[in-house]
């Protein structure tokens, strides 16, 4: 009974402790339990830095050496001072122009003497007014060659007279139908006016025109060389198919798109 009653006693002591000026009542068991447990926490840090340094020493014992990496140069190619070739461009071929024939000289001979159809005429002069009525459309060419190009000729008949009495007509001109010197000047110069197929128009021109049409599938029957409604009709089709003015009058960018010069 005496022991129980001391080790309860014991239990129960407690010790003052003076810290930084105050006096502290602490029980005597909690001291002696602090003590244990920081005795073990101190062994735990011990022992846990023991096996840390035997760790390390026996990992650089065993570790092998980094192998060095080995860097392969990749030869990169000079460049050449060769420039790359750039493929050549070939240029589109222009349109073709819609602006009348070059206008020729227009110097009359000295000698000239007035073209007349049935008459002995200068062969090379009427080939130039042929030549002139061609381009701006009031001739067909007389004849075609071997090849079927068109050609002019040195004989002044009655189809080139047809042409200049309808150039005269369209230019002011008393129409005889003979090339005389004031028709010849006209007809070389710069302000020859160009012909138009017109309704009513008979011309041998016409005729070419009509056939072009015909072969284009813009007016069906025969060829006449009148220039009649159909023709007409005709003529505007053509000019609204190809963006042109749509008036009925065969004009000098109708007449080189349909008959080709």
């Amino acid at each position: 009974m005496n022991e129980e009653m001391e080790k309860s006693s014991l239990m129960d002591k407690y010790i003052k402790l003076h810290l930084g000026g105050a006096t502290y009542r602490v029980r005597l068991m909690t001291l002696l339990l602090f003590a244990a447990a920081a005795i073990i926490l101190i062994a735990a840090i011990l022992i846990l830095a023991f096996s840390g340094s035997c760790a390390k020493s026996k990992a650089a014992a065993v570790s092998e050496p980094t192998p060095t990496a080995t860097v392969i140069a990749t030869s990169t190619p000079e460049p050449t001072d060769e420039p790359v070739a750039t493929p050549e461009v070939t240029a589109t071929d222009e349109p073709e122009s819609t602006e009348p024939a070059e206008t020729p000289e227009a110097t009359t001979p000295s000698d000239f003497k007035t073209l007349k159809a049935g008459a002995t005429n200068d062969g090379e002069t009427v080939k130039k007014v042929q030549q002139r009525l061609v381009d701006l459309h009031y001739l067909p060419y007389p004849e075609k060659d071997s090849e079927g190009k068109g050609v002019v000729t040195t004989t002044y008949g009655s189809m080139c007279a047809k042409a200049v009495t309808k150039f005269q007509e369209r230019n002011g001109i008393k129409q005889t139908g003979q090339c005389d010197k004031a028709t010849y000047d006209k007809l070389m110069s710069d302000k020859a006016t160009a012909y138009t197929m017109k309704e009513k128009d008979q011309l041998d021109i016409v005729k070419s025109i009509q056939e072009a049409l015909i072969k284009k599938g813009y007016l069906k029957g025969k060829v006449t060389g009148y220039c009649g409604t159909d023709t007409v009709a005709a003529i505007k089709a053509f000019q609204k198919a190809n963006n042109l003015t749509v008036d009925g009058q065969a004009g000098t960018k109708t007449l080189q798109l349909l008959l080709g010069y």
